[in-house]
């Protein structure tokens, strides 16, 4: 059974598009078995590694050392973990984002209308880092005026212009070493 284009893909990325035997990140790189199918060796990602051509020709049907079989086995394992992880956390962004949208819709309170793809302009506020107090105070500001035709662009103008004034006081906070004054980033 031949490696299929996914577990190639995961492979690669769990070995930093690097290959495991000489670290060479420059040449292309194929996938080599640790163990050899010949002798033994499966098609599954444990038993995988990214490997230069010269690396992976200049191997072959030999077996492994026991301390790479050890590596590449806890690599594979770190990498479930390290993937499971970031799948909690990109579910919590979720939920954070839906509870930014669901509190716009609140203070909104079909007041007004929105445009079908609304949604999508919250949440690119809200990945710009625009937090949420700063988004109610916006959505206060847009219901308090007066003669706007368009309030949801009015909205989003003046959340832009709160992001804008964010993103100035974080670029004056920053030196050019990449340090926040008073202390280390």
């Amino acid at each position: 059974m031949a490696v299929t284009k996914r577990t190639r893909f995961e492979v690669l990325k769990r070995d930093n598009y690097t290959c495991r035997y000489c670290r060479s990140a420059e040449e292309s790189l194929t996938i080599d078995h640790v163990t050899p199918v010949a002798l033994g060796g499966s098609d599954s990602a444990e038993n995988l590694v990214a490997a230069c051509s010269d690396c992976n020709s200049g191997k072959s049907s030999t077996a492994p050392d026991a301390s790479l079989v050890n590596e590449v086995s806890d690599d594979h394992i770190k990498w479930g973990h390290a993937m499971r992880r970031a799948a909690e956390i990109q579910a919590e962004s979720l939920v954070e984002v839906d509870e930014y949208i669901a509190e716009f819709d609140q203070i909104w309170d079909d007041r007004w209308s929105t445009p079908w793809n609304y949604e999508s302009s919250l949440k690119a506020l809200f990945n710009s880092g625009l937090p949420l107090d700063q988004m109610r105070e916006a959505a206060y500001v847009t219901i308090d005026a007066r003669g706007v035709l368009t309030r949801f662009n009015y909205f989003c103008g003046v959340a832009y212009r709160k992001l804008n004034k964010l993103q100035e006081i974080a670029a004056g906070l920053v030196d050019e070493g990449g340090h926040i004054e008073g202390r280390d980033a």
